[in-house]
């Protein structure tokens, strides 16, 4: 690579022609002008210059060395002045979240690109460890994730809530339904040998002082629907939702009847009347068939914090800003 402040000091000779000038301009001594242009023909292996009196000749050489030093002259103002040009509504955002809140900022996103053509909008779903992994290893530079990170490496900002809710059938059998608070009035009875089987498990009708047993009766015939969070959200419901009985449950123990890592499917069997699952309940807006289910009304309202994530260190460009307040309305 050539020397950039040889061919500084061959812009500044050609420009004034005058070894004297070009000392003045660029405060240096003419010996150590003559020094620079002597080291600069032998890094390009030719002679530059015809020096004539006091003043100089290009050789043809010279020529191109001398457009070619003003455009590397030329791209290095330009790339300064680049890193200097932050533009809100130009560039590419990548956000990397969790499937459920995707469904919920997508649409505000593209309302934003669509606004704003220029910016390149790429939303990552992906679970909150390699969200966090991504933003410590700074491979990602906006991500949203549920509960507030401990880590130094990580700078987060409260979002909102989101809410938790233990979804089931709303096709549940009516036997067993009635017997549970926030069920009856959704339930449309099975059939006979639905509610058969049902009866099994549940046994005779319990009083309202036993309505935990009753729910986790249900839960435990139905099976659980399976998916990548099931087990975090089970454990987040069974200790906030005031069910006393499900407090002690310990979600790894309970029967599973399938398993999808599919957002927009895990609500599939359970509309089938196949299993129950926990999930936001933000995910029944963009189904089809929320008709054929249910949201149990528990005791305590079941909710997790939202945060967003960045590294700590450095400021966001600002077409994130733009991002975070359009995620911030949706969300907060």
């Amino acid at each position: 690579m050539i020397n950039p402040t040889w061919l500084d000091t061959f812009i500044t000779l050609v420009e004034t022609g005058n070894f004297t000038r070009t000392a003045e301009q660029r405060f240096m001594t003419q010996p150590g002008v003559s020094q620079h242009l002597k080291k600069l023909e032998e890094a390009c292996q030719c002679e530059l210059v015809i020096r004539l009196g006091k003043g100089i000749q290009l050789t043809e050489q010279g020529q191109r060395v001398y457009h070619y030093a003003k455009e590397q002259q030329e791209k290095e103002q330009d790339f300064i002045a680049s890193l200097k040009f932050d533009a809100p509504f130009e560039g590419k955002c990548v956000v990397a979240c969790s499937g459920a809140i995707a469904q919920r900022i997508y649409p505000a996103l593209l309302a934003l690109q669509k606004q704003h053509s220029a910016l390149n909008i790429h939303v990552e779903v992906a679970p909150r460890r390699t969200i966090l992994s991504g933003i410590a290893n700074n491979t990602l530079e906006l991500g949203i994730v549920t509960n507030q990170p401990e880590s130094e490496d990580i700078h987060s900002e409260y979002l909102g809530e989101e809410a938790l809710g233990l979804i089931l059938p709303r096709s549940l059998p009516y036997a067993l339904a009635a017997q549970v608070p926030g069920l009856s009035e959704n339930a449309q009875g099975f059939n006979s040998d639905s509610v058969a089987k049902v009866a099994s498990v549940s046994g005779k009708a319990k009083s309202k002082t036993d309505d935990g047993r009753t729910l986790k009766a249900v839960i435990k015939h139905l099976g659980l629907i399976n998916h990548p969070d099931a087990m975090h959200y089970l454990q987040r419901y069974f200790n906030d939702c005031g069910e006393a009985e499900l407090a002690n449950v310990n979600p790894n123990k309970l029967p599973h009847t399938g398993y999808i890592n599919q957002l927009s499917q895990i609500l599939l069997p359970v509309s089938e009347g196949l299993g129950y699952t926990v999930l936001p309940t933000s995910t029944l807006d963009f189904v089809s068939f929320a008709d054929k289910l249910t949201v149990y009304k528990a005791k305590n309202e079941v909710t997790e914090p939202l945060y967003s994530v960045q590294t700590p260190h450095s400021a966001l460009p600002a077409r994130y800003q733009v991002v975070k307040q359009a995620i911030t309305q949706v969300l907060g």
